[in-house]
């Protein structure tokens, strides 16, 4: 008796069951198209403008209407505040683009600074070793000059030197020549 009571109750129960069913599959499905929606909203840091874009373009593309029954005020809701969270999220990414642009520009600009710089030391460091190698050249030149003339000078001094002592030599000889004349006279 119980167990033909209980097949009968489950027969009387079953289209409640069935229905019961399907308005939970129905209700999923609602709530998984709203889900659908809030879910394309989401972002992550590393999400590019272009991503971000096309997740707008596409929560834009949703269509929220009478299909959706009791859950399209909710579905409505939904899909606004993903637009709206998509179009921060565009304009915070599109400004920390242009932030990331502008920083870049900067280092390429300090970048190139620093390398004027280490050129114009290059530059500096150069020339004044140019100038120490023309001072020292200069230096080493009029020291050998100094010394030519110097040379020139000794070599003068000697030969004057040489002429008298050749003079002194040959008045010695002709005195020398003299005396043995005045001798040979005596």
């Amino acid at each position: 008796f119980c167990k033909k009571m209980d097949s009968l109750r489950d027969e009387i129960l079953a289209p409640r069951d069935d229905w019961e069913q399907a308005e939970k599959d129905r209700i999923k499905k609602h709530e998984d198209s709203i889900e659908s929606i809030k879910n394309n909203a989401r972002y992550y840091i590393d999400t590019t403008l272009v991503e971000l874009k096309q997740s707008l373009a596409s929560a834009e593309q949703v269509i929220v209407d009478s299909s959706l029954e009791e859950f399209e005020q909710e579905a409505k809701i939904a899909k606004y505040e993903a637009i709206e969270l998509l179009r921060v999220a565009i304009a915070n990414r599109e400004k920390y683009e242009a932030e990331q642009a502008e920083l870049e520009r900067l280092r390429q600009a300090e970048q190139l600074r620093q390398q004027q710089e280490r050129d114009a030391q290059i530059a500096r460091e150069a020339a004044e070793k140019a100038n120490r190698e023309a001072e020292e050249k200069a230096r080493f030149e009029s020291e050998r000059v100094q010394r030519e003339k110097a040379e020139s000078e000794q070599r003068e001094a000697r030969l004057v030197a040489e002429k008298e002592a050749v003079v002194l030599r040959e008045e010695a000889l002709k005195r020398k020549a003299i005396d043995d004349a005045k001798q040979a006279e005596i």
